[in-house]
Order: structure tokens, then C-alpha cells, then sequence
């Protein structure tokens, strides 16, 4: 058992000349079970689900129905293409001729080589699984589970993707919970795994550091603000947010139609997607990343497009150039922290005229002037900025996002908002967010306390030992030798100090470490101290 799912034994068979004449049922896995070929879209009865391939997902199959004028005298019989795995027969019929044919280990490493090249990326777990059909009752029996294998999709605990948060709380969905719904749950959304947000924990002297809010109140007008909307309560919010937009417009050096308003950046992301993706195009994004592009793709039945960070976690944007899908970076990245330049993003914006560039730029305020992709917007009319007022602006609590964008795209997204939530901003919430972004004062002020904090904490962690890139966030992402991060983690949520420790394969090693108050980063260090065993 490996997180509780049961590990595939390979029946490798040690003496066995793979080679020779025979059908084999080959089981291929993506890296990290990423569903990246395909969607299992549910259908009334009596259809059986469908298999919708990905752009990946069809390269895929272009390989495998190849295999014959690759080498002669083996086919592929049968095959499925499911979300993060392929099944197919395999049979190799060479007349008893076994001189010069590789073996089939060749021949599986040769397929999986060639999607590698034709996407440009690797996809692939390093093995497979390989099984010798040994007669007629056996090969039936192999061909009714690949026919039928779309339909048990939500419930193959092999295949479908751990639920990633490794800390349970109550109320939380297990990963026995995401595909276990009641009856009445849609089919079509039975592998759905939502958004796992950091801890939200009521506890007294509690230091928060694992959800990235900010450590400081609302400008000191917001509170006026939100009172004088009371009587307004009765009346249904502005449907325009005019007055939200004109501010925004002006901290932006925009006008007021460049903007759109949501419920939180993750709404204008959700607008984006669901105007500009569908089934057949598919988003572009990081594999280490924002984890909510996937969980919206997955609603919005998008196909995914995963694109690998390098080794050092940066993003190499020339990936990017000529996708002609539409695509979302996170800048700064999350968790990794990491800026890339307008320039860079330039070009990717130029480089795909034809498709939307999303730049989510949540914590652009603390990267430093000029960070910001906003002025790409009066340039190109296929680049959308996202941002939001919790983390520099002080108001996580109110929900409120805003993206700036040509007034075209803004209207396919008005389209898309006045479809099912008009009212999407509340009067409160509105009346916050103008007086939060009118005080730039206290935003300048508050950005520059957090940034101060953040370079002192980043001093102070690597003279114990830390080690993580310079950050343009509000966070740092940190790792160290002294301590495995994950005991780290523990132990500092048992003294109520809240951190992010993630479980993925590649930032299993690291932390996520918001930056608090100066009151609160001491409490953390004499806490990380007592831990690591510190007397300094």
C-alpha cells in the first residue's frame, strides 16, 4: 500500500521471450496520475460514458494507431485512453520470424518516446505493466474491461487522483468522500476534487501564516464605508459596480470598462475559463502552480495542458510561445514565489494573437514597481490581468477580484456573469473595496511593512539552515536539511503556529510561510527554535 492505494505488482515474467508471437495487455500511466488525456463525460442512460481526448490524449492515440508502420507485423487490437492511463492489446503476429523484432519493452519505451517528442514534454511513469494474454477466454475478458472501463472510472481507486491535503479536518472531503457522493450527485462530476484551502482553525493566540491574508486591518475608512451602505441593504447591489470600477480604474491607470468585478479573483477566473475554453480548447498552465486551475477545469469540463516547471521550479516561457490554447500564469508564481519579467509575458501574449493570455497576478503588489502586466492590456486585445483585494488590500474576508482587460473581452465575460450571478459583488463588499483601493497611503504603507517583514524573516530563516528563492509574494517557500518540512509542519500546528506544507511528490520537501506582523514572526521563530533545537 502506498497513501493507502494498493500498488500494481509487475507479472513480469522472468524467462519469457517478449519478443515472440502473442498478444500482451499493456497498462501505461501518466507521471504522477495527471489526467491529462482524456475527460470520462457521462451520458444518460442506456450510453455508456464517453471518452473525450485532450489535445495530449489525441497525440496519444495518433501514436498508437502508428505502431503498425512502426513495426511490422505488430497492431494494436484494442485500446482506451482514460484521463492519467492507457490500456490496449497489443499483439504481434510475425509468422514465428522473432530475428531483429524488439522486445516489447522496446517497443512500449519507442511509443512513449515518440508522444514525449511530439508534445515536447514527458508524460509518462518511468514503467508500465505487461500482461500475457494466454488464450481466447482471457483476451475476451480483457477486451469487455477495456470496453467497460470508462463507466468504473470514479470508483478505480487505482487510477483516480489522492485527495491532496494531508491534513484532515473535520467537515473536510477524503478522497473516499470526493468519489463516493450520494446517488443523486452528477455523474459527470463524480471525479471532481475541490479546492483544498489552507486551514481556517478557531483557536485562542493563534499565529496564522498558512493562508496568505494579510496580518493588517482595512484602511481605516473601510469600516465608515461598509456602515454608511447598511441602509442600502433592502436594495439589491449595483449590477454596473460603478463606483468599484472607477476606483479601480483609477489605481490602475484604466478605464472604468477595462474592469470586471467578482467575487474574489477565483470568480474572474472562473468567468475567463468558462468564456473562453471549452471541451475542445484547452487551458495551458503549470504543473506547479495555483491548484485551483485544475479544480476549474475539471467543473468547467476543460482539458488541461500541463506544462512541467524546470528543476529550480521557474517557469520557462517559451513552452508557451505558439500554444494557440488559452493560457494562465500565475505572476508571481504560488507556492514557488518566483517573478517572471513583462517582457517574458510579452511574448507570450504575442506569440498566441489567436488565443487568451490570463495573467493572475494576486500578489503582483508585493514584487515591486513595474511588476504588473496591466499596461499589456492597452497593447494587445488578447491578455486578461487578474487581480484581488486579499492580499494587498487587506480584505480576504470580502471577496472581492477585479480583472482588467480589452472591453471586448470584458463584455464576453459580462455575458458570461449576467448568466448566473448578476449580483455577484455585494453592497458591503463593494462599498469596502472603494474605500480600501482610494487609500493608497495606507495600501503603500502596508505593502511596504509586509515586504520589510518578509526580507528580515527570509535572513533570520537562512541563518538557521533554510533555503528558498527570493520572493515577490507575500510568502516565502522554504526548505531545509535540519528536519524533514512535514515534521516541521506538525509540530508548530501542535504550539497553534499555522504554516502550508504541501504533499505533492516535488514540494513535499518545502514550506509555505506567510508573512505576518513582526509580533507574529517572533512568536514563529521562538517556536521554530524550540523545534530545531535552537538556543541562540
Amino acid at each position: 500500500m502506498k497513501d493507502g492505494v494498493p500498488e500494481r505488482k509487475h507479472p513480469r515474467l522472468k524467462q519469457y521471450d517478449y519478443s515472440q508471437d502473442g498478444v500482451y495487455f499493456i497498462t501505461v500511466c501518466t507521471n504522477g496520475k495527471k489526467r491529462i488525456l482524456s475527460r470520462i463525460v457521462g451520458r444518460p442512460a442506456p450510453w455508456p460514458p464517453e471518452v473525450r481526448l485532450t489535445p495530449i490524449g489525441k497525440i496519444v492515440e495518433q501514436t498508437l494507431k502508428n505502431t503498425a508502420n512502426v513495426y511490422p507485423g505488430v497492431s494494436i487490437d484494442h485500446y482506451v485512453i482514460m484521463p492519467n492511463h492507457i490500456h490496449f492489446l497489443l499483439r504481434i503476429d510475425g509468422g514465428g520470424q522473432r530475428a531483429g523484432r524488439p522486445t516489447l519493452m522496446t517497443m512500449i519505451h519507442g511509443f512513449k518516446n515518440v508522444v514525449t517528442r511530439k508534445i515536447g514534454q514527458k508524460i509518462w511513469q518511468n514503467s508500465f505493466y505487461e500482461h500475457v494474454v494466454r488464450d481466447e477466454i482471457a483476451y475476451q475478458e480483457i477486451w469487455h474491461y477495456i470496453d467497460t472501463n470508462p463507466a468504473k472510472w470514479a470508483q478505480d481507486a487505482l487510477y483516480v487522483t489522492d485527495f491532496p491535503d494531508p491534513v484532515r479536518r473535520p467537515g473536510c472531503c477524503t478522497n473516499k468522500e470526493v468519489t463516493k457522493m450520494s446517488r443523486y450527485f452528477t455523474k459527470t462530476l463524480a471525479a471532481l476534487e475541490p479546492y483544498t484551502p489552507g486551514e481556517q482553525l478557531k483557536l485562542p493566540d493563534l499565529v496564522k501564516l498558512n493562508a496568505n491574508e494579510n496580518p493588517y486591518p482595512p484602511a481605516p475608512g473601510v469600516a465608515a464605508a461598509v456602515a454608511g451602505a447598511v441602509p442600502g441593504l433592502r436594495l439589491y447591489s449595483d449590477l454596473t459596480e460603478a463606483a468599484l470600477c472607477a476606483a479601480i480604474a483609477r489605481h490602475c491607470g484604466v478605464q472604468p470598462e477595462n474592469i470586471l468585478c467578482g467575487n474574489g479573483s477565483d470568480e474572474n477566473l472562473l468567468l475567463a475559463l468558462r468564456a473562453f475554453c471549452d471541451e475542445t480548447h484547452p487551458l495551458a498552465f503549470a504543473d506547479i502552480t495555483y491548484s485551483f486551475y485544475p479544480v476549474l477545469c475539471d467543473l468547467l469540463h476543460i482539458p488541461q495542458h500541463v506544462i512541467p516547471v524546470e528543476e529550480d521550479f521557474s517557469l520557462d516561457l517559451s513552452k508557451y510561445h505558439g500554444l494557440n490554447e488559452t493560457i494562465v500564469i500565475a505572476n508571481p508564481n504560488a507556492p514557488t514565489t518566483l517573478l517572471q519579467s513583462v517582457a517574458a509575458i510579452e511574448e507570450v501574449v504575442r506569440t498566441n494573437p489567436d488565443s487568451i493570455v490570463i495573467v493572475d497576478e494576486a500578489y503582483i503588489d508585493f514584487a515591486g514597481p513595474d511588476a504588473s502586466c496591466v499596461p499589456l492590456t492597452k497593447k494587445y486585445d488578447n491578455v486578461i490581468v487578474v487581480q484581488t483585494f486579499s492580499k494587498s488590500h487587506n480584505l480576504a474576508g470580502a471577496r472581492v477580484g477585479f480583472c482588467v482587460a480589452n472591453p471586448q473581452l470584458i463584455a464576453d465575460m459580462n455575458r458570461i456573469k449576467f448568466s448566473y450571478s448578476p449580483y455577484n459583488v455585494n453592497s458591503l463588499s463593494q462599498a469596502a473595496a472603494v474605500a480600501a483601493m482610494e487609500d493608497e497611503n495606507y495600501f503603500r504603507d502596508t505593502v511596504g511593512k509586509i515586504c520589510a517583514t518578509r526580507a528580515d524573516t527570509m535572513t533570520k530563516l537562512r541563518e538557521r539552515g533554510f533555503t528558498g528563492p527570493d520572493s515577490a509574494t507575500n510568502f516565502l517557500f522554504v526548505t531545509t536539511s535540519r528536519m524533514p518540512c512535514k515534521q516541521i509542519f506538525e509540530r508548530l500546528r501542535q504550539k497553534g503556529v499555522l504554516i502550508r506544507y504541501f504533499s505533492a511528490p516535488r514540494l513535499s520537501d518545502y514550506l509555505r510561510i506567510t508573512i505576518g506582523t513582526p509580533e507574529q514572526m517572533q512568536r514563529f521563530f521562538e517556536e521554530l527554535d524550540l523545534i530545531l533545537g535552537n538556543t541562540a
